[in-house]
């Protein structure tokens, strides 16, 4: 099968060529294509409208474009028109294009994926042609700022391109390149297009690509693309196939785990021999939930290392999804580690501030006083006046208690002298009994 690392090789071992040629003398004719377009409306997300957003770009890429010596531009639609992707293809074919440029805007189903991309035919010399400007694309797209994700190719059941506008033009002798240019659904790519000067910045960007590429100048510009280098792309024999397989291969091994803060360092060697790694996302929790979507941090390399922050109080569990060009991945082997029970900064924080709140509390009721407005810090008026009744009802509870006590005391000392009274009349009680009984017996013995 036809795939990246085999053109890759090819490239390496060709660097550059001469740009796109035309007949001696005739200008290059080039349709640029606004995607969507009336009901057509394209991908939509918060306030933008993708066929709004194509249509900035295309007017601005024209504008820009027109500057140069040597080249006729043409577009597919000037306003809000909805045009059937064979009609467009029809439309360039009538003026005698010599290239199509389509220009998107992407979202993904999950709105997880970020960064440009070009998608070419995936056959002969339309593969080569459309490589070759796409390559130019995606270079400036990155110096933009962009991730990169590739040139591409796609297939339908039928084996043909999957793209209608790709396949319509390919039918027509007419080489095509499918530009999308960032996705709407990313807050990676938001800042490249939520303002329309950013929107005519991409067109510019385009306009100086298809000048490279065919080697354009421009006196109004100051610029001469004439002696531009670009790749060689060879003619493939049979289909560029996309990647329809997972990388081949995903391992990690932790490399250090610091258990007072929560960072584990991981060394993760992954490898695609077909489409190259994209992405990767990581776990803790042995797949339960991962990150976002990381860029491969080297696109040549096949290893490399990152920190990630794993929670306090559980058992970490690390899992590496690796992805390839085609957003195809693959899940490494897992890894257990020793419990991590370190405190946050936040739990730390909180542990203080309770602290704190305990001894000024203990200080206010002893020294029997209410905080200065200047202990109190930003505390709102509402918090002083829960303060105040707090220290209030602090005092009552103290005045309650020591009345209690004192009446506790009173009673145990009244019933003591109650007690001592009725004991000191039973004495004298019976002192008294005990003299009648002598007085009495005494009278007896007299008789």
């Amino acid at each position: 099968m036809l795939c990246a690392a085999w053109l890759a090789a090819v490239l390496r071992a060709v660097p550059v060529c001469a740009q796109e040629q035309t007949p001696q003398g005739d200008p290059v004719v080039v349709v640029i294509d606004p995607g969507h377009g009336g009901e057509n409306l394209g991908g939509e997300y918060e306030d933008y409208t993708e066929k709004e957003m194509t249509l900035v770009v295309a007017k601005a890429m024209k504008e820009e474009l027109e500057k140069y010596e040597g080249v006729t531009v043409y577009m597919t639609r000037t306003g809000d028109e909805e045009l059937s992707l064979d009609e467009r293809c029809a439309y360039a074919e009538s003026v005698g294009a010599d290239f199509m440029f389509c220009l998107h805007f992407n979202m993904s189903g999950e709105h997880t994926l970020f960064g440009a991309e070009c998608w070419v035919s995936a056959f002969g010399e339309y593969y080569s042609k459309g490589y070759g400007f796409a390559s130019i694309e995606i270079d400036m797209l990155q110096e933009l700022g962009l991730y990169s994700r590739g040139i591409k190719t796609r297939l339908n059941d039928r084996g043909s391109d999957y793209y209608g506008i790709i396949n319509h033009s390919v039918e027509r002798g007419l080489p095509c390149v499918l530009i999308e240019h960032c996705h709407l659904d990313q807050a990676n790519d938001q800042p490249f297009y939520d303002h329309d000067e950013k929107l005519k910045a991409f067109g510019r960007l385009d306009a100086t690509a298809a000048a490279k590429y065919f080697g354009l100048r421009s006196e109004a510009l100051g610029v001469d693309y004439s002696d531009y280098e670009t790749v060689s792309v060879p003619v493939p024999s049979g289909v560029m196939r996309p990647d329809q397989t997972e990388p081949d291969v995903c391992m990690i091994d932790v490399t250090e785990q610091n258990m007072q803060n929560g960072e584990v360092t991981v060394e993760v060697s992954a490898a695609d021999y077909d489409s190259g790694m994209l992405y990767y996302t990581y776990s803790y929790d042995n797949g339960e939930t991962f990150s976002a979507l990381q860029k491969w941090p080297d696109r040549e390399a096949d290893t490399f290392r990152f920190t990630m922050q794993v929670p306090p109080h559980i058992v970490p569990q690390i899992m590496v999804n690796a992805y390839n060009g085609y957003d195809l991945y693959t899940t490494s082997n897992m890894v257990s580690l020793p419990s991590m029970d370190y405190k946050t900064a936040e739990e730390l924080a909180a542990e203080l501030a309770l602290k704190e709140a305990q001894e000024s509390a203990s200080d206010d009721v002893t020294q029997g006083d209410i905080p200065a407005d200047a202990a109190l810090g930003n505390q709102t008026k509402r918090q002083r006046e829960a303060v105040l009744r707090e220290v209030a009802q602090d005092e009552n509870e103290e005045q309650t208690v020591s009345f209690a006590y004192f009446l506790g005391v009173c009673l145990v000392c009244a019933l003591l002298v109650l007690g001592m009274a009725v004991s000191m009349i039973l004495i004298l009680w019976g002192r008294r009994r005990r003299r009648r009984r002598r007085r009495r017996h005494r009278s007896s013995g007299r008789s």
